[in-house]
Parts: C-alpha cells; sequence; structure tokens
C-alpha cells in the first residue's frame, strides 16, 4: 500500500501521528509529525523508524516493540512512555507517544501518537524542586528551625524562641513583643496584620502571609500561624516561606508564558481574549487585536540555522515588548506567529502602533553570532464590534487582515474594521 493512500487516515489526528510497518518503516506520516521531526513535508515516508530515536536508545526501543506486539492492549497517553525523540536536524525533543496497531487492507501497521512533552517536563521539574524545598523545610522543623511566641492573655508579656529575631532582622537582645512584628512588616501588609493580632484570640483566620523588609532592604515572606490552647495561651509559628514564593510564582510564571521569548503563551492569550470580549459586551470597553509573523522566516533558518532564528524570535519579543503600556500584553501563538492585545484603543491609534512595531523591527539588526540578521513583519488589526457573538470573531478578522498584507506586498500593516 502507498503512503499516500493513508495520508487520509493520519491528517484526520491533530496531533503528530505515523503510520509504522512491521519492519519499523513510516508509511504515512501527518504533517504535524514532519514539523515536530523537522522533517520537510513527506519527509518522513519510507523513514527507518530508528532514525527518529537516539541510538544510545535503539537497544531498549527495539525490546519495547518486541513487547507491545506480543501485548493485548494499546499504549495510551501519559502512560509512562516518555521518551527523547531524535529531529531529523539532530536535536533531542522529550516525547509523549501513545501506540495502537491498526489494519488496513490486512496490512498489520502501528499508529503512533505524539506530542511535544517539553513544557510537562519542564513544570515537572519545576514540581520536583518544590517538593526538595517543602523536604528541607519539614527537616528544619523536625530540628527547631522555625521561630515560635507564646502569649498568656490578656496580660501583654511574651515569649519567644532564639529564631525569631533571627528571621525578623533583629538583634538577639531584642524584648520580645507583637510589635515587632508590625514594625518589620511591608507597609502594605501592616494594618492587616495590626488588625489580627489585636484581634487575638477572636481572629477567625488562624494564618497569616505577609511581608516584612529586613534592615537592609531584603524583602521575606512569612507565614504566621496562631494556636488557641487552654488557659487562655496563644501560640504563634512563623516560618520564611520567601523561596517557596518565588517558586511558586516562577511555575505560575511558566504556565503562561513561552520559554523562548518570555511572552505569554497561547493559553493565556485565549484568557485574556475572553476576558476583553467581556468588557466590551459589558462596559463597552474596546481592546484592539494586532496578529503579526515574520516574512519569509524560513529563509533565517535556512540560511543562518534554527538557533539564529530562535535568536530573532527572543530578541524582537524584547524589541516589542518595550513599546508597550504596562496595559498592553504580547503572546507568542506558536513558531514566528505573534500577538498583542492594546487595551482600552481606537482602532487607528492601535494602526500607528503595529507600523511603529514593524518600522522598528525592519530597522533592527539582529545578532546572531558574528552574523547580523535582518528581517521583517507583515501584521493585521482588527478591534471588537458589536455584531461580534463570540470572543475570537476579532481574531479571525485580525488574522485575514493579516493574510492581506501577506498577499499585498507583506512588511506591511492592514486594517480591518
Amino acid at each position: 500500500m502507498k503512503s499516500i493512500d493513508l495520508d487520509w487516515l493520519v491528517d484526520l489526528i491533530p496531533d503528530a501521528a505515523l503510520l509504522v510497518s512491521q519492519h519499523q518503516v513510516v508509511v504515512a506520516a501527518n504533517t504535524r509529525a514532519d514539523a515536530l521531526f523537522a522533517a520537510p513535508p513527506g519527509g518522513l515516508c519510507y523513514q527507518n523508524l530508528e532514525a527518529l530515536i537516539p541510538e544510545e536508545a535503539r537497544r531498549v526501543h527495539r525490546r519495547n516493540v518486541d513487547e507491545f506486539f506480543q501485548a493485548d492492549h494499546c499504549r495510551p497517553m501519559g502512560n509512562a512512555l516518555r521518551y527523547q525523540g531524535r529531529r531529523l536536524d539532530g536535536r533531542l525533543l522529550p516525547m509523549d507517544i501513545m501506540l495502537n496497531r491498526v489494519r488496513i487492507a490486512d496490512q498489520a501497521l502501528t499508529m503512533a501518537i505524539i506530542r511535544d512533552d517539553s513544557d510537562r517536563q519542564a513544570i515537572r521539574q519545576v514540581r520536583d524542586q518544590l517538593d526538595v524545598v517543602n523536604s528541607r523545610l519539614t527537616r528544619a522543623q523536625e530540628v527547631g528551625g522555625l521561630g515560635w511566641w507564646e502569649l498568656d492573655l490578656p496580660g501583654p508579656e511574651l515569649r519567644w524562641s532564639p529564631m525569631v529575631p533571627a528571621l525578623l532582622g533583629l538583634p538577639e537582645q531584642t524584648e520580645p513583643a507583637l510589635d515587632c512584628f508590625v514594625e518589620r512588616c511591608h507597609p502594605e501588609d501592616r494594618q492587616a496584620l495590626l488588625i489580627w493580632h489585636q484581634a487575638l484570640p477572636e481572629a477567625g483566620e488562624r494564618q497569616r502571609v505577609y511581608r516584612i523588609c529586613l534592615p537592609g532592604g531584603e524583602v521575606r515572606w512569612i507565614q504566621e500561624t496562631i494556636d488557641l490552647g487552654t488557659d487562655n495561651r496563644v501560640l504563634g509559628v512563623i516560618r520564611d516561606i520567601t523561596t517557596e514564593k518565588v517558586l511558586e510564582d516562577r511555575l505560575r510564571r511558566e504556565s503562561v508564558t513561552d520559554e523562548l521569548t518570555g511572552l505569554y503563551n497561547r493559553k493565556q492569550f485565549n484568557r485574556d481574549l475572553k476576558s476583553g470580549y467581556s468588557s466590551f459586551v459589558r462596559g463597552h470597553r474596546n481592546s484592539a487585536l494586532i496578529m503579526y509573523d515574520f516574512d519569509h522566516f524560513k529563509n533565517i533558518n535556512d540560511c543562518h540555522g534554527h538557533m539564529a532564528g530562535d535568536k530573532v524570535l527572543s530578541q524582537s519579543a524584547m524589541l516589542v515588548s518595550d513599546q508597550l503600556r504596562s496595559s498592553d500584553h504580547a503572546y507568542r501563538l506558536g513558531g514566528e506567529e505573534f500577538a498583542i492585545i492594546v487595551n482600552d484603543t481606537s482602532i487607528a491609534d492601535a494602526h500607528v502602533m503595529a507600523d511603529r512595531i514593524r518600522r522598528s523591527v525592519e530597522r533592527m539588526a539582529f545578532c546572531a553570532g558574528d552574523a547580523i540578521i535582518r528581517a521583517t513583519v507583515s501584521m493585521g488589526v482588527a478591534q471588537f464590534r458589536n455584531t461580534d457573538t463570540r470572543f475570537d470573531d476579532v481574531l479571525r478578522r485580525a488574522d485575514e487582515a493579516l493574510y492581506q498584507s501577506k498577499a499585498f506586498s507583506r512588511n506591511a500593516v492592514s486594517v480591518l474594521e
């Protein structure tokens, strides 16, 4: 059976998909698989599957193939079948794979559906780091590394452990007092902490997180927990959770940002576009959408290499970000495709901004090693309409305007009112 006969099947699959013969030869691959493995269109067909496996993993791969054909069930996504795939450009990429046997025209084939596992692996690594930090904090608690204070109500006398002044950046001889916590507290958190301490033991909250300012200007995060014991005795435990906060913020940031450019990713773009549409419907606050991508970007990769292409994308992202207001946001939607949401603006002002960015990219000399690279972008601009029924109606118009710029001359801005 010719691979062209099977193209209709793999093209139905939204992920990268391969059909592999029993001899481990790729007989069909969709365009998403070609892109994932850095192959030209149709370049994966008739490739031996081992060409997509790192050399050091091929022996294990052969054993897995034998086990797969002996098994009675398929291998689903997320079932620990993750491996380093080898792209045709030599780059290794973590991948998640689902396998299933199919029979077409009496030919036994294996269907492989593959996903890029890079983002999930990166998040998993951050989670592992967070687990390590939590383990260390638990150990610190076991050996008495936490600070505590104790207060017998209604008397004002307070006792605390030696770790408390160390955590607050106070001299060891400091007289224990709840006022010391308030004085060290960040100005934005101080009033809430003061009210909380004054409300003991009636305070409804038993835990509070706030910032403190150390004498050298460093800001740290403190978690304070209180326990109301018997005989009107209150116990407070404090610990420094700055490292956890930093990792949490990093994990949150990485889940919504593009690793290469630092811009927001498509997931955050869809969320913000929906929010902008809701604001337009409820309060008639309009936003403009600018879509753009690079002209002939493949030529840059072909002439200078993919690393140089990545340099152009990352440097251009900084160039664009520097020209946005704090209320505007830029996004990488995938490949060399980008978007900007400009809030509370007219279509005319958005057009001016788009053209300014276009001209700045055109003037920019991108540096990749010793090479100086020139690039241009084509842009499309649109705005929400009263006739819109969905948040992505504006996306369709902006994309159409971008297509007009491409079709007209490239390195241009088109507006679809």
